[in-house]
């Protein structure tokens, strides 16, 4: 069940400003992914960078919350779960004396909740409501706007422990069947409780489906799928949030949904560059994935688009735009080289041996640092070849050992693959650009990043792999304290980026140093 297609000047929509957008993001390697512009519930226009479709799976990041603030909303309008309850009401067993009693549902909703619990720490194999109550306060509930992942991993929680079942089961007839939403995936707990504040994967057609039965009050095809009290509420100004940052983090938080400069507009967000943009007096939807370290840029080029996307457009910009679109091409690109069928052959399935830290995974540390299956710590590779000379890389990493075709013509090559307990579609492509450095670009399809490996065979006593991720983990480090209203001074920077960076990336991304069988 897909939106209805149609054209951006039948609907009231200016070409010229949707081509500036796309280019800009083009020009400045703002790594969009896909995007879809939404206009009197068509969908006007819309773009993918291959291998991304309107059926790719992709990572919300903390655009899950919207959608765990949309599960809260359905206990609410059933009775099962108040908005002033206290948290103790349902997980009493983890708080005897009564220290957590202050916060509610509505705390855990609006971001209020005054405990900062440090994502930064691996979760595996714990418990981690006990985690949430254990932690100390840093403000008094209500007081203060205070942007903590583990709030909206509560109400998963509790949701699951008052209906029974999981948040994804939960939702299933209320929410994604009625939108047409097939398989959407939620990374869990060891309790099975969805992890709420991120780990969902939907394609930017489900999402797109869900901001628009948003933009529509909470209807879809004339039926009331959210309850409309909730969306008004949800989406309207409940708290107010950072004094600095960017700007649309400084407008004031609903439940689960930013309010942005743009007046009677407001948007989802989830990190790297997911955005889900409702503007209610213009009937109008914005749904962007990415993959970029300052995702702010993004906002950036969105609110420049808006102060001319509604104005009368013309027909030659539209040819100009579907022209532009339609060239965007490979995410990836390789020079097409000739192999170096010596090495190739001499490397034929012989484990290039190397150790690396638990953060060394083919999938971001954004995301597997949170996964509760172990994950890292790949100790080997190896290089093969089949009869007709196609060539495969595989790798053990954690329990799991995985192999995919790498695409030797500049074309990606897919592959299923299982990470912590997840299926994964990987996109690869390699090819010499070198005589003796192999480059080799793995693309996990759902997630936003690409990992390139440079295998360089110079001198064959001390192989090496560089290990090169983008969106890299420690450019994240200021983008984040600019984002919760704490921007570093220039010298503060310039410590981060030449001592902490370098050491992040001796564990995130190492260089993988061969031992040779």
């Amino acid at each position: 069940m897909q939106i209805k297609r149609g054209e951006c000047l039948e609907h009231g929509i200016n070409p010229k400003a949707v081509y500036e957008f796309i280019k800009r993001c083009e020009d400045e390697k703002l790594g969009v992914n896909s995007f879809m512009l939404i206009k009197d519930g068509v969908v006007v226009s819309e773009g993918y960078h291959n291998p991304y479709t309107n059926s790719t799976k992709h990572v919300m990041f903390s655009l899950s919350k919207t959608i765990t603030a949309i599960a809260l909303g359905y206990a609410v309008d059933e009775g099962k779960i108040g908005l002033e309850d206290s948290i103790c009401k349902y997980f009493g067993e983890y708080d005897r004396l009564g220290f957590n009693k202050p916060i509610t549902m509505r705390h855990l909703v609006t971001m209020t909740a005054g405990k900062m619990i440090g994502m930064a720490a691996s979760r595996k194999n714990k418990d981690w409501i006990k985690i949430f109550f254990d932690a100390p306060y840093v403000f008094k509930p209500g007081r203060h706007f205070l942007y903590v992942n583990d709030n909206f991993y509560l109400i998963s929680a509790i949701i699951s422990k008052v209906y029974g079942v999981t948040l994804v089961d939960f939702l299933k007839p209320r929410l994604f069947d009625p939108l047409g939403i097939e398989d959407p995936v939620w990374e869990v707990d060891k309790f099975g409780y969805a992890a709420g504040g991120w780990g969902l994967y939907l394609s930017i057609e489900d999402l797109s489906k869900i901001m628009l039965c948003y933009q529509q009050g909470g209807k879809w095809e004339g039926k009331q799928v959210i309850p409309a009290k909730w969306v008004e509420e949800s989406s309207s100004y409940q708290v107010p949030t950072n004094k600095k940052g960017h700007v649309d983090v400084t407008m004031g938080y609903g439940y689960g949904i930013w309010q942005i400069s743009r007046p009677n507009s407001y948007r989802a967000y989830g990190l790297h560059g997911q955005l889900g943009y409702v503007f209610k007096d213009k009937n109008t939807v914005l749904v962007v994935n990415s993959g970029v370290s300052k995702d702010e840029f993004t906002g950036d080029a969105v609110n420049d688009m808006l102060e001319t996307l509604w104005d009368e457009g013309d027909e030659e910009y539209d040819a100009i735009l579907k022209e532009y679109i339609a060239s965007l091409g490979d995410k990836d690109d390789l020079p097409k080289q000739i192999r170096n069928r010596k090495l190739e052959l001499d490397y034929n399935q012989k484990p290039l041996m190397t150790r690396s830290s638990v953060f060394a995974s083919m999938i971001s540390p954004t995301i597997s640092t949170v996964m509760n299956e172990k994950i890292g710590n790949i100790d080997r590779f190896i290089l093969s070849l089949d009869k007709d000379y196609n060539y495969y890389l595989a790798w053990k990493e954690g329990e799991y050992v995985n192999k995919v075709k790498l695409g030797m013509e500049n074309e990606y090559e897919k592959t299923d693959i299982k990470l912590a307990g997840l299926d994964y579609t990987v996109y690869t492509k390699a090819a010499w650009t070198d005589e003796k450095v192999l480059t080799v670009l793995v693309r996990i399809g759902q997630a936003c990043h690409v990992r390139k490996l440079i295998f360089d065979f110079t001198d064959e006593k001390h192989i090496k792999v560089r290990n090169i991720m983008d969106p890299a983990l420690p450019e994240l480090a200021t983008h984040y304290l600019d984002f919760s209203g704490m921007p570093l001074s220039p010298k503060l920077e310039s410590f981060l980026e030449g001592v902490v960076v370098p050491a992040v990336l001796l564990y995130g991304q190492p260089t993988f140093k061969i031992k040779r069988k």
